[in-house]
């Protein structure tokens, strides 16, 4: 691992942060366009997450972090990269940006502030009692879909480990200094079994988990449940969970996936392995009112009216419209033309400045929002 993260070091101080870069698209492009970084790295990369933060759309390419600002121009942040681990979806705060490193055993920590690339290794930060744990993965196998069971939130990580066949969800007070120099651990505090039954007693599963506000909603079910079973819970860094309701129909079971704010008090929630589209005034909302649902895990995003939803590793967007007043029965779903973006995987998208940003597995790619809803165009 020494050895992986010395070629980081090296990497780190061949390639430093630069000016942003003109963009070189078409102002209001009819179809989907490969955007291009221009700094010798391949386009035709996987882009392994997107997220907007404050007035700044970060990415994360195969080889390298960045930013787009507001004129659509990409800067790279810190450093060249080669030993990450694309099964996983990174998680993007205001100061940073960690992954997975490749075979597991750690995450890298890359600065969006100043400061120098780091590497968080379990067995060093948690001692001989987690020597040789890994990153809980291959509960996704049945479609290539991002794996969602790590996320930081300001100094506290949260993650899913595993060691000699047991898994657990431990919560990291990190001490991140100045930016420079080795990270502290502060303090661990360790998930409890949640009264879920299993045929196991080998530990428990994250399923999927996004931040909301200062704690985490996460989908967790235990060992010998399927992926369809096991329920929701919010999560507060100091470790206290309390289980969220489903919505108004279907399952009482509520198997969180992702969300998207729509306003202030509005969101779209989604759920998984069955897609179940629901709408609220909070993703913890009791009322949380039943549109849809389609089968496979949604990503959902939205430009403040409609929602955007795919299925992460397939190539098909659609849009869900209607569904404010009486969304069960007035809602619209309506395939989205993917000119340009046909033949990829798509994995992550957002609306940044009035362009639509796709994220695939051979690179990034972006629209014009004023086109983004046209509906597929059939031959």
């Amino acid at each position: 691992m020494k050895k992986k993260f010395l070629c980081l070091l090296t990497l780190y101080a061949l390639f430093s942060c630069s000016d942003p870069i003109e963009p070189s698209l078409e102002q209001d492009a009819e179809n989907f366009e490969l955007f291009d970084f221009d700094n010798g790295q391949s386009n035709e990369e996987f882009i392994l997450g997107l997220e907007v933060i404050g007035d700044k759309l970060f990415f994360l390419h195969t080889n390298f972090p960045g930013f787009i600002d507001k004129q659509h121009r990409a800067a790279p942040l810190c450093c060249l990269t080669s030993d990450l681990n694309n099964r996983f979806k990174p998680s993007f705060t205001e100061n940073y940006i960690i992954h997975p490193i490749e075979d597991l055993n750690g995450l890298v920590v890359f600065p969006v502030v100043p400061g120098e690339l780091r590497t968080i290794i379990f067995d060093e930060l948690l001692g001989d009692e987690w020597k040789g744990a890994r990153l809980v993965t291959g509960f996704q196998k049945e479609h290539f879909h991002s794996e969602k069971n790590f996320d930081l939130n300001g100094n506290h990580l949260i993650l899913n480990l595993q060691k000699d066949g047991n898994l657990a969800i431990l919560i990291l007070e990190i001490n991140f200094g100045t930016g420079f120099h080795q990270l502290e651990l502060k303090q661990v505090t360790e998930i409890g079994n949640l009264g879920l039954e299993s045929h196991s007693n080998s530990g428990l599963i994250i399923q999927s988990i996004k931040k909301y506000e200062d704690r985490w909603i996460a989908h967790i079910r235990s060992t010998g449940n399927g992926m369809g079973e096991g329920n929701s819970y919010l999560i507060s860094k100091d470790g206290g969970t309390e289980k969220l309701p489903g919505p108004t129909l279907g399952s009482t079971n509520f198997r969180f996936y992702d969300f998207a704010k729509l306003g202030p008090q509005e969101y779209l929630i989604t759920e998984s392995p069955i897609g179940r589209i629901s709408y609220g005034s909070s993703p913890v909302s009791e009322n949380k009112a039943y549109i849809t649902e389609i089968n496979g895990p949604l990503v959902i995003r939205s430009d403040g009216q409609k929602g955007l939803i795919f299925i992460p590793g397939t190539n098909v967007i659609a849009s869900i419209e209607n569904f404010r007043e009486n969304g069960i029965s007035n809602h619209q779903l309506k395939q989205l033309d993917n000119t340009g973006i046909a033949n990829d995987q798509i994995y992550d998208a957002q609306f940044f400045e009035n362009k639509v940003y796709i994220a695939t597995k051979s690179g990034l790619f972006v629209k014009s929002q004023e086109n983004f809803w046209e509906e597929i165009r059939l031959p």
